[in-house]
């Protein structure tokens, strides 16, 4: 998980380039290497080259939405992903839970606390508690 500096990847999987630009920007700013992806088969196929340590996916994307993103990297993958979506109708969360996702944010959402949220799923599993 991560380098010895603490420097993490980070994967973006979202529709909307603004998303994915502010993302890229905040976490590359804080020096962590940022994998940007809009659709859930190019996240499937750079998840294995590009390692990251944690993935924000987006439940609403065309052709392959973020649950069956979800379900097929469970498939391989024990990667920590926080489904980052505008959907907060009722069972959503639990259906995050349940297809393998390690936390469940809507959106609007600040960097700060998406931030938190990294740290809280990486810094035990890296043992570094400064790991964001």
């Amino acid at each position: 998980m991560g380098d010895a500096s603490g420097t993490l990847t980070v994967m973006i999987a979202d529709d909307d380039e603004l998303i994915r630009m502010v993302v890229a920007i905040y976490f590359s700013g804080k020096g962590h290497r940022v994998v940007a992806v809009s659709t859930g088969q190019e996240c499937l196929a750079l998840v294995r080259l590009s390692e990251p340590d944690v993935l924000l996916l987006d439940v609403t994307m065309p052709v392959m939405d973020g649950w069956e993103v979800c379900r097929r990297l469970r498939e391989f993958s024990t990667v920590p992903i926080i489904m980052l979506t505008a959907r907060a109708q009722g069972g959503d969360k639990e259906m995050g839970v349940a297809m393998g996702a390690s936390a469940y944010v809507t959106k609007p959402v600040s960097l700060k606390e998406l931030e938190a949220r990294i740290r809280a799923l990486v810094a035990p599993l890296s043992r570094d508690p400064n790991a964001v």
